[in-house]
């Protein structure tokens, strides 16, 4: 079937990326008033699936079959995979560094497009890799070899996160080829809420905090319904007509929201180097995604 209309796809993207880009602030104010960051994060996805499922459910546009597929497993556990890493480096990190570090996936989905898709990347957009492993060094350490252990732990952790996700997006646009947006995305967050639980047992048997303070449920109720259902329906629908690759680079929005929202509402900053460092992640993905090979245009199934 043809892939949905470009100029609509890319609508849906920029939209689902402001409404994501509102979940870095987002965390890291509600960790403030839940116990536990996994907990948290299980919570959240409890909410989104209940919510995704019955709509999707009740509209008809959802089989349970795709849940037999040990693909979309895959895809859930790379996304409570990145979750994690994100929810854990922000207890330790800031969630300005955190919008950077995890967009970087940019140019992680552009490297896998180039094994999944045959992409292939110029050397213009190797060039821009080796920027952006520079602005990466100077976003986490400010330019000096005096680390904060703690923070650096942190800043290394949502990195990783970035490169889970890079899969989770690559795989879900493979995936596309066979099965709509609506089903991959919400089989991937019903997946990721499974894989969650076992996390969440483990934090339980540990005896840690699980308290929730009436702030953190909203955070949760709000991360759940918008940043995570909404969200994520949004930009798998916007895959559906627009490459991996391009895909990641709008959401680059996420990083300029998060940054506002960060530096105006929890008094965040960024440092010369550092802001150097961001410039030259914003160069590298650039440089690695409006440059060289062909756009992949597998043909996915419309809603």
């Amino acid at each position: 079937m043809p892939s949905r209309d470009r100029t609509n796809a890319i609508l849906l993207t920029v939209f689902a990326s402001l409404i994501w880009g509102t979940s870095f602030p987002g965390v890291k104010w509600g960790l403030d008033y839940v116990g536990n960051d996994v907990l948290f994060l299980w919570l959240r996805f409890i909410i989104a699936s209940t919510v995704t499922l019955s709509l999707v459910v009740y509209l008809g546009k959802f089989s349970f079959s795709v849940m037999k597929m040990p693909a979309i497993w895959i895809v859930g556990a790379l996304n409570a995979t990145g979750f994690i890493f994100q929810y854990v480096g922000l207890t330790m990190t800031s969630a300005s560094k955190t919008a950077l570090l995890v967009d970087i996936n940019v140019i992680a989905v552009a490297i896998i497009s180039y094994f999944v898709f045959t992409e292939r990347l110029g050397r213009i957009q190797l060039g821009g890799v080796a920027i952006g492993m520079m602005g990466i060094f100077l976003v986490t350490t400010g330019g000096s070899l005096s680390l904060n252990s703690e923070q650096l732990v942190g800043d290394m952790l949502v990195y990783m996160s970035g490169w889970s996700w890079a899969f989770f997006i690559v795989l879900s646009k493979r995936l596309m080829s066979k099965h709509s947006a609506v089903e991959i995305s919400s089989g991937a967050i019903a997946s990721c809420t499974v894989f969650l639980a076992p996390a969440v047992l483990c934090v339980y048997l540990s005896g840690a905090d699980l308290s929730v303070d009436p702030q953190g449920w909203v955070a949760i109720v709000y991360l759940g319904i918008l940043c995570t259902s909404a969200a994520t329906l949004l930009w798998a629908m916007g895959l559906e007509g627009i490459s991996a690759t391009a895909s990641a680079t709008i959401m680059l929005i996420e990083v300029i929201t998060a940054l506002v929202l960060s530096i105006g509402f929890l008094d965040e900053s960024l440092g010369l180097a550092a802001g150097i460092g961001a410039a030259l992640v914003m160069a590298s993905i650039y440089l690695v995604t409006a440059t060289g090979g062909p756009t992949e245009r597998s043909s996915v199934k419309q809603i």
